[in-house]
């Protein structure tokens, strides 16, 4: 989700306010339309509601915002409290069998907008204030790697198989393309500019074979297909794959399955639109509003490795849940937010 379109002087204090109240606005908004028939920027495709795994957080006097979604090495969903405070959960680790959860990371002023495992089993995660940092699944061991213009505004995170770290940047939009994806090492350090120009990056994802990346825009509703040179080091092609019209919604985090369907979150519209690799609506999720006050923030999601559960994170003045729908195809380990990454191929 883009928090703020720009992290410096006065913006950076107001960071907080602005997200929350575009999340207010959005409750407001769902009430007068809940049950109503709502555009989802596809068109066609078929209708599936997605089913409440388990609610972490309660409804309290602020809209809950979750971010993230990854499977670690032993099996267990971690996913972020964007809107935590200093002293709650920051980072949540959820076992998808018992449905318990337990807060793995927290501190005074972290605000985490994505999780992502490499291929050692290490937790990654972006810090929306300018941060990339590195932990053990259970948190332990946290480590900021790289501090700086890179990470300021960063959201998703997608690794190549050599371990580079491919960074979305939510800054920008289609009036004033500022936002970028950044490209990293394994360490998490040297990065550069991969592609710039863009309306408010967002979601990351490769396909199934690593030759591309489907990336979307969080004010452009777009979303761009890229090709990486032979080494991942430099951009080949990019070219815009598929586009929408979701109102008010957002085109947020996305994610690829193992036959290479397209899942894209759409906040603010509490719904996932799911495209074929030609562009074909195949169908559109949408999360129930009977909860008694709007879940909009569809944000982020991950399917299980090996399974065709999809966990998706979802938010709202209800509080923060876990949904789970099956996906088109199994997920695989490597997948964008689908777990650990396989070890590169010589």
């Amino acid at each position: 989700m883009n928090l703020n379109t720009q992290l410096n002087g006065s913006g950076r204090g107001r960071l907080f306010l602005v997200a929350i109240a575009v999340l207010a606005t959005t409750a407001l908004v769902a009430v007068a339309t809940a049950g109503a028939a709502k555009k989802g920027g596809g068109g066609g495709g078929k209708i599936v509601y997605a089913k409440k795994l388990t609610r972490i957080l309660p409804q309290g006097s602020e809209p809950v915002l979750f971010e993230g979604g990854a499977f670690g090495p032993e099996g267990n969903f971690v996913f972020a409290n964007v809107f935590a405070k200093a002293g709650e959960p920051k980072l949540i680790s959820l076992n998808p069998a018992t449905r318990k959860w337990k807060s793995i990371h927290t501190d005074k002023t972290g605000a985490y907008t994505s999780t992502q495992f490499d291929d050692k089993g290490n937790l990654w995660v972006t810090d929306f204030t300018g941060k990339i940092d590195v932990m053990k699944p259970d948190g332990s061991g946290f480590k900021t790697t790289y501090s700086g213009k890179f990470a300021e505004a960063s959201d998703d995170i997608a690794f190549d198989r050599q371990g580079n770290m491919f960074v979305t940047n939510t800054d920008g939009t289609p009036f004033e393309p500022t936002g970028e994806v950044a490209l990293f090492d394994s360490q998490g350090q040297n990065p550069k500019t991969f592609l710039g120009g863009l309306a408010a990056a967002n979601g990351i994802s490769f396909t199934p074979d690593y030759s591309r990346l489907w990336v979307s825009e969080y004010q452009g509703q777009r979303e761009l297909l890229l090709t990486p040179s032979k080494d991942h080091r430099s951009l080949a092609e990019a070219q815009v794959g598929m586009h929408g019209s979701p109102g008010i919604g957002h085109w947020d985090s996305n994610m690829v399955d193992s036959a290479g369907n397209i899942y894209q979150c759409v906040n603010e519209d509490g719904e996932i639109l799911v495209w074929n690799e030609h562009g074909e609506l195949q169908e559109t999720v949408k999360i129930k509003q009977n909860l008694g006050a709007p879940e909009m923030s569809a944000t982020n999601l991950a399917i299980k490795p090996g399974t065709k559960t999809v966990y998706v994170v979802v938010g709202g003045k209800a509080g923060g849940f876990v949904y789970t729908f099956p996906a088109l195809a199994k997920g695989y380990a490597g997948g964008s937010n689908g777990g650990s990454q396989p070890p590169a191929t010589k």
